[in-house]
């Protein structure tokens, strides 16, 4: 099964944010979101910062 980060980019548009917005927010570098953007594996460490990051936008 091949990676497929489409919710992720799905969730950033409905709030209205971009990739660099994630990346300044969430702590993360660029080549990580080149990765993701190329449905590469990331490290769950990565996936954790994600997931606080969109826990916190969730929150507010």
């Amino acid at each position: 099964m091949a990676l497929n980060y489409k919710p992720l980019w799905i969730q950033l548009i409905k709030k209205d944010l971009m990739k660099v917005d994630a990346i300044r927010l969430a702590g993360l570098i660029t080549n990580l979101m080149a990765q993701m953007g190329k449905n590469k594996p990331i490290t769950f460490k990565n996936f954790e910062r994600i997931s606080m990051y969109f826990n916190a936008l969730l929150m507010t």
